[in-house]
């Protein structure tokens, strides 16, 4: 009996620790209390239950409270575009001379790829002509 006993409060304590680990992980790493995600990682991994417990007392946000986000909006939250960054001050225009230069390398390109076509013959595109 005192071997079912252990065993059972084995395995309660061995899920306690699993759902911490992954509680931990699943957190938002500026959510955590007291010290950095990774410290905390690294607590109820090496320490198990005692950590895990640590954790659901010192580190684990609290639930159904706001907590305060950094309020640093200078630093940018999305990689920025070329064209969105503040230094870029005009955007550029095709030009006609731009355009007429764009066609011509367009049509050059296609008589190229007319010319690779008219080279391979029907037998090594895939016909069965």
């Amino acid at each position: 009996m005192l071997f079912l006993s252990s065993g059972v409060v084995f395995l309660i304590v061995f899920a306690f620790w699993v759902w911490a680990l992954l509680d931990v992980i699943a957190t938002d790493s500026q959510a955590c209390r007291n010290l950095p995600k990774v410290a905390w990682l690294i607590i109820v991994f090496l320490l198990a239950d005692i950590g895990a417990v640590a954790w659901i007392l010192f580190g684990r946000p609290p639930k159904g409270r706001w907590i305060p986000r950094p309020t640093d909006f200078a630093a940018p939250r999305r990689p920025v575009g070329f064209e969105d960054r503040p230094d870029f001050t005009e955007r550029p225009e095709i030009t006609d001379r731009r355009s007429a230069e764009l066609d011509l390398r367009l049509e050059a390109w296609e008589a190229e790829q007319r010319a690779r076509r008219r080279d391979e013959g029907p037998h090594e595109r895939g016909s069965d002509g």
